[in-house]
């Protein structure tokens, strides 16, 4: 495969079927106009049209685009304050080798668009505070109303109270527990999936698909499946907190005092938490054991196992594939390079070598080992794009350390080398996200 027919796709993740989207992405559509040009483009559904647009004919990248609250006010905004200034004023420039479509030339622009810019920052923040004080108003309405009117999903009780009763009831009746009312937004539309879930015989907790009603049940009251799986992102944005982001310090003060209102919270003891840390004291976390830890992934397959030595073993007894060998004498971040690199062909089915591509992987598989196809060519995986996970959710990552390095030793000499290697990274890394 040539450098122009190189294949680009999004976050992954191992232990998940797919990627939510983000909780500020609404199902409503509407007409936003490129920040550069007259393209006009139907938002969320020709969202990445939109982004391929900015980068394929305009050279820019905007970053952290699911973390925009309102993603067509920002876009307005822009489209705006750039009629007066080109994008190099707002706007971090890179030089790349490479022109948009891979082909090779020196010293390319590109424009990355980010709150590093504390107008930018500034935006971001004010249309987060926008968004939140509409979600306060729908969750207040949702509190008060008393008019709500539905059928229970298990039994021909109808609510006609506030919502808040229709959950209680569905708890003390039925022991299906979703949330407390107060810690909930958008509760008609939370219903309404519950209700599709279990019409298609579909657990709400494991997704599993059942044949009939009567076994869907008994499944879901044997393994304690009455619940929604708090591990699963599509229930994300039905709860209130999400939507306070990673940095609650630029929310307004009012906006806390209604959420310390909500929620109630106050400081627990360290009595409180050790007795909730056991894990008989709540029948939810009671099958939270060792035995259902996470899993770390082969690199060539989809065996799991809990120990890293134990991954590492599989991989030399059944690939006959040496990851310790492969990269002995490397250091920490060649190795991360080495195993993004590998887990990006085998997720495209090619060849670590060769670059032959397979149907399957049961194919490529045994093409790795008839050939002994396994020399890692250090011009294919030493790119910055690989200092990125090619799985989110990459436990094998966690694991690797340089040779010779106990866990412990080498935090002194890490703190040394730190400062020296840090502007090298953070620049490939910079480069590497605009050339993906």
């Amino acid at each position: 495969m040539s450098v122009n027919e190189k294949q680009f796709f999004g976050p992954l993740t191992l232990h998940q079927k797919s990627e939510a989207p983000t909780i500020f992405k609404t199902d409503e559509p509407v007409q936003c106009t490129c920040v550069l040009c007259e393209e006009k483009f139907i938002l969320p559904a020709s969202e990445k049209q939109m982004l391929t647009h900015l980068f394929m004919d305009h050279r820019l990248v905007i970053a952290d685009v699911n973390q925009i609250a309102d993603l067509n006010a920002y876009l307005r905004y822009w489209r705006m304050r750039l009629k007066d200034h080109d994008l190099p004023y707002f706007c971090t420039t890179m030089l790349l080798d490479n022109k948009p479509d891979g082909t090779k030339s020196k010293n390319e622009e590109y424009y990355l668009l980010s709150d590093v810019l504390p107008e930018d920052k500034e935006l971001r923040s004010n249309l987060q505070q926008t968004k939140l004080e509409k979600l306060l108003e729908r969750h207040a309405f949702e509190r008060e109303d008393k008019n709500y009117v539905r059928e229970c999903l298990f039994c021909r009780f109808l609510s006609n109270t506030t919502r808040a009763s229709y959950l209680n009831h569905l708890f003390e009746k039925h022991n299906f527990h979703v949330a407390k009312p107060d810690n909930l937004i958008f509760i008609d539309s939370l219903v309404d999936l519950v209700a599709t879930k279990l019409e298609n015989l579909q657990c709400i907790y494991c997704e599993g698909v059942f044949t009939d009603r009567i076994i869907l049940k008994e499944h879901m009251r044997k393994k304690g499946h009455k619940r929604i799986n708090p591990a699963n992102k599509e229930y994300d944005k039905y709860f209130l907190v999400n939507y306070l982001g990673e940095k609650p310090t630029t929310i307004k003060e009012n906006t806390k005092k209604y959420f310390a209102k909500v929620h109630n919270t106050t400081p627990r003891s360290n009595e409180d938490c050790e007795k909730d840390s056991n894990a008989d004291s709540d029948p939810d976390w009671s099958e939270w054991t060792e035995e259902n830890g996470p899993l770390i992934t082969c690199l060539l397959c989809e065996h799991t196992e809990m120990e890293y030595e134990s991954i590492l073993d599989h991989m030399e007894h059944t690939h006959e594939f040496s990851f310790t060998s492969a990269t002995m004498g490397l250091d920490f971040y060649h190795k991360v390079k080495i195993v993004n690199f590998i887990r990006r062909q085998i997720h495209l089915r090619q060849c670590l070598s060769c670059d032959t591509k397979f149907d399957d992987a049961k194919n490529l598989e045994k093409h790795l080992k008839e050939t002994k196809h396994w020399t890692l060519h250090k011009e294919r995986w030493d790119q910055p794009e690989y200092y990125f996970p090619t799985y989110e959710d990459d436990l094998f990552l966690c694991f690797i350390q340089d040779d010779e390095e106990s866990w412990w030793s080498g935090d002194e000499r890490e703190e040394e080398n730190q400062n020296c290697m840090s502007d090298d990274i953070s620049r490939e890394m910079a480069l590497s996200v605009l050339s993906d």
